[in-house]
């Protein structure tokens, strides 16, 4: 039996919920709702795609799907960057943001949410990277409620004997009217990274705006972000919780252009605003502890 034949035997009686396989062999789950419609890979555990009905564009960005195929990193909507963020801490022949937006993953449940979300849950499959590092003994899911409301829980529980430490992010892609025209609220005063010059620290001050290549790990922060959006004449809300890092990025055209999955254009459309536990901010589980990174993303009024 194909992999779709399964989910629709298990799954099909879920209203607003179907799914489809590519060409390129990637399962998506399609959700169709009165109040919003939404796409979720199994390759990557990740949200594809977010639209409520009450936004003229998606809320979510995307690269061309074109460019999604297995085994590499889909540039949509909302990626899983685990069990480390950026590059690997001693091992540089890793994969950068780790294994998980790699791996194809497994739908466990899909259900009805008390207010009528549709409620998905996926389970990261065994992956041969795991095997060659220490947390070959954590497990890892992700819960996601699609609603009005946005949200998505990512899960890590240590199976093992012994302690074991990661960094992680959901790192979000937004659609934005214009890079040069919007601004980011929630991150004055906080001290961050400049990824872009040297790694130095450095504090923010006031709102975050664009005119280069940017890429900032903010340390030490529960804020809430704000993206506004005069274009688009839109607020995008980003709730979290078990966080304590956000990571702002654009590439801006040198970098982009460089990209096969992003190029000389799109990279004025997008702006990522991530939630992360990330460098300093490392998560410590020690044997069968539980930790979940909660991303709640709405419009706000």
């Amino acid at each position: 039996m194909s992999k779709l034949n399964t989910l629709q035997n298990r799954f099909g009686y879920c209203d607003h919920v179907t799914f489809e396989q590519t060409e390129q062999d990637i399962v998506l789950i399609h959700i169709n709702h009165p109040l919003v419609t939404a796409t979720i890979s199994t390759e990557g555990g990740q949200v594809l795609a977010w639209q409520p009905l009450s936004q003229a564009v998606p809320v979510l960005w995307s690269a061309d799907p074109a460019h999604w195929l297995r085994g590499r990193a889909i540039r949509a909507g909302v990626p899983v960057c685990w069990p480390w963020f950026g590059s690997h801490p001693t091992e540089r022949t890793e994969p950068a943001h780790g294994y998980a937006r790699l791996c194809t993953w497994k739908v466990s449940a899909i259900s009805i949410g008390p207010a009528g979300s549709i409620d998905i849950d996926l389970n990261m499959s065994a992956s041969q990277d795991a095997a060659k590092c220490d947390l070959f003994n954590a497990t890892l899911m992700t819960r996601i409620s699609v609603g009005e409301i946005l949200s998505i829980s990512l899960i890590t529980t240590n199976t093992g004997n012994h302690p074991i430490s990661i960094t992680e992010a959901l790192h979000a892609y937004f659609r934005v009217g214009d890079i040069k025209d919007i601004q980011i609220k929630g991150l004055s005063g906080c001290h961050y990274i400049d990824l872009i010059d040297q790694n130095k620290l450095k504090r923010q001050v006031d709102d975050i705006r664009f005119s280069g290549e940017t890429g900032r790990v903010f340390l030490n922060t529960l804020n809430d972000c704000f993206i506004v959006d005069r274009i688009l004449n839109r607020i995008i809300k980003i709730e979290k919780s078990g966080s304590q890092s956000t990571v702002v990025w654009n590439p801006w055209v040198d970098t982009a252009s460089k990209m096969n999955d992003l190029g000389p254009v799109a990279w004025q459309k997008m702006v990522c605003v991530e939630s992360a536990n990330a460098l300093d901010n490392f998560v410590t589980l020690h044997p069968k502890e539980q930790h979940t990174l909660t991303v709640k993303y709405s419009i706000d009024a």
